[in-house]
């Protein structure tokens, strides 16, 4: 067994019960970089603040503190952290209390130990992100950080990420701006998940894919007979978000017309569906994204002013992942690790790869990342990893991406004295003007080394 697994992680194993803990321990040895076990939860708290976890397996019965007060406490303080539940008191009250308390799983005693493994190989790919996929193998090395599925190192994405984890403790709305492929959605679910809204539905809409004639009603709903084609009533897309949260993705695609209706929905709180006189409550956490400059927009009349500053409270600045330096490789062994799983593969990269890999552009971002990686799982030989890119072909080698990557820092820090002048050196209008942040500002006058 231990042979074939190829999702390895970190497992805590709190019980009181030391039996318990050694048939744990036997039982995810396979998938194990280590396992450390506890007696108590007041023993195992000091385990937590010392190793590096992924998934903790804690019995809810014990003496002193209990697994629920245990976990409470382990996800106030690192909410990344997986955690499966075992009791031999199980009741549905418990269960739910567990997962509303942060907990990814629950099973009673006697439990089968295949069924253990099988839920500690879900909670090593969740906490490692393999659903979009990210998935993180430990010979990759990927540093992981308290937004579940979402990995990088490089200083402005984690910036970006610092100002999403503070975001996600209220429910205040939140603008992601950024390239397409940059991850938009990713982040507004991993917001989602760390907020309290995290047990509720987050309903994502792409503003972009809808028919004009028809976003009204996939919006706010329809009675029956509304229109043409309506033959039953339908509820809308914030109604499906009650007590949860929306995610508007492309919002710099919705009509203008819709825009003044979005508008006084934000306001009010209500959502009236077409064809009816009847307005209907709703509670939700709002995120939007755009790939657009919605400055630009609004000076180009093609979107409203007083909605974007609805919309703006907290704008989060996704970069590209030409920004991200050091960020390529390590999501391109984490995709690697997930399509070797997925193809049943075992390839690796080899320098001239990784060469290849940093030596691109990236115009597609963390989307055309992932997508060159499959490709290359699926088309690869017994020659090992050979990369086509969706911008062109191959880059030649270092030296051509280095050119490439050089003229296009050359053209950005002409831009940004330029904008800098224009501003007479005020750097938060100047990075309004640039359409970024000023932390992202500041930290690109730091990289080009201007005084």
């Amino acid at each position: 067994m231990s042979q074939t697994e190829s999702v390895r992680g970190r497992f805590l194993i709190v019980d009181d019960e030391e039996h318990i803990r050694e048939i744990l321990k036997a039982t995810l040895e396979p998938m194990a970089l280590s396992v450390h076990d506890a007696g108590s939860a007041e023993e195992a708290l000091d385990l937590v603040r010392e190793e590096n976890l992924d998934v903790i397996i804690c019995d809810v019965q014990m003496p002193g503190m209990n697994g629920l007060e245990f976990l409470n406490k382990v996800k106030t303080e690192q909410p990344s952290i997986k955690f499966l539940m075992i009791t031999a008191h199980g009741t549905m009250d418990t269960a739910v209390k567990a997962l509303r308390y942060g907990a990814s799983d629950f099973l009673t005693k006697p439990f089968e130990n295949e069924a253990v493994r099988q839920i500690a190989r879900r909670l090593l790919r969740e906490r490692n992100g393999s659903a979009e996929p990210v998935l993180a193998s430990a010979a990759a090395g990927p540093v992981r950080n308290v937004l579940e599925g979402i990995v990088g190192r490089s200083p402005p994405f984690m910036a970006c990420l610092e100002k999403a984890r503070k975001a996600s403790a209220g429910d205040t709305t939140v603008l992601l701006c950024g390239e397409s492929g940059t991850g938009k959605e990713v982040l507004a679910r991993a917001i989602h998940n760390l907020s309290r809204r995290a047990d509720k539905p987050m309903i994502a809409v792409n503003c972009g894919a809808i028919p004009e004639n028809l976003i009204e009603s996939e919006l706010f709903g329809h009675e029956k007979g509304a229109f043409t084609g309506a033959i039953a009533s339908k509820p809308g897309k914030f109604a499906l978000a009650d007590g949860g949260t929306i995610f508007l993705d492309e919002i710099g695609e919705m009509p203008l017309l819709m825009q003044v209706k979005l508008l006084r929905v934000i306001q009010e709180r209500t959502v009236e569906p077409v064809g009816s006189t009847r307005t209907q409550k709703v509670d939700f956490r709002l995120i939007a994204a755009t790939n657009r400059n919605l400055k630009e927009e609004i000076k180009s009349g093609r979107f409203r002013e007083d909605l974007y500053y609805r919309l703006n409270i907290i704008p989060i600045d996704l970069p590209p992942l030409r920004d991200r330096e050091g960020d390529v490789l390590i999501l391109a062994r984490n995709f690697l690790a997930y399509y070797n799983e997925r193809y049943g593969n075992r390839y690796a990269l080899s320098a001239e790869n990784e060469r290849e890999l940093q030596g691109y552009g990236w115009p597609g971002n963390v989307r055309e990342l992932a997508n060159a990686i499959e490709r290359a799982v699926v088309l690869a030989s017994g020659d090992g990893l050979s990369f086509a890119f969706d911008g062109g072909s191959a880059p030649s080698g270092q030296k051509t991406g280095t050119a490439i990557k050089d003229k296009k820092q050359a053209v950005e820090r002409e831009e940004i004295m330029k904008a800098l002048d224009l501003n007479r050196w005020n750097k938060t209008q100047t990075a309004e003007s640039l359409g970024i942040s000023r932390r992202s500002l500041l930290y690109k006058i730091k990289e080009f080394g201007i005084a």
